[in-house]
């Protein structure tokens, strides 16, 4: 195949810009054509009608209550990021849970046997040493 010559390079590339410019000037030229009244007030209604009915379906009645608790606890916030500090919190104890040894909720008493701290009774004796 042999080149094009510069020359018709140069001439092809002016051509396409004066077709360029030709058409950006035509199409600013051009009036813009306003949508009718009525057409903006049929599209307005539609969407109108179509958010009503995604109120009113059972889905839509369903989900109230979960996005009621979503906007008490994260307001205006999208649900996967409540959901996701809740998720870390609850892996973040998860590990501290495992993690911790035994030993460190145990206490030893005079008799050398070993409670969990959980599994005793609290006893507070008002009239007794604070």
């Amino acid at each position: 195949m042999a080149e094009k010559d510069p020359i018709d390079r140069i001439s092809a590339s002016a051509a396409a810009q004066s077709d360029a410019a030709f058409a950006a000037r035509v199409l600013t030229d051009l009036p813009g054509v306003p949508a009718p009244g009525t057409l903006e007030a049929r599209i307005l209604a539609d969407f109108e009608a179509v958010a009503a009915k995604r109120k009113a379906s059972l889905w839509a009645l369903v989900l109230r209550p979960a996005r009621r608790l979503r906007d008490a606890v994260w307001p205006s916030a999208p649900a996967w990021k409540p959901a996701s500090v809740f998720a870390l919190s609850l892996l973040i104890g998860l590990a501290a849970g495992t993690l911790v040894p035994a030993s460190a909720l145990t206490s030893v008493t005079s008799v050398q046997d070993e409670t969990v701290a959980v599994d005793t009774v609290p006893s507070l004796e008002i009239s007794g040493d604070f």
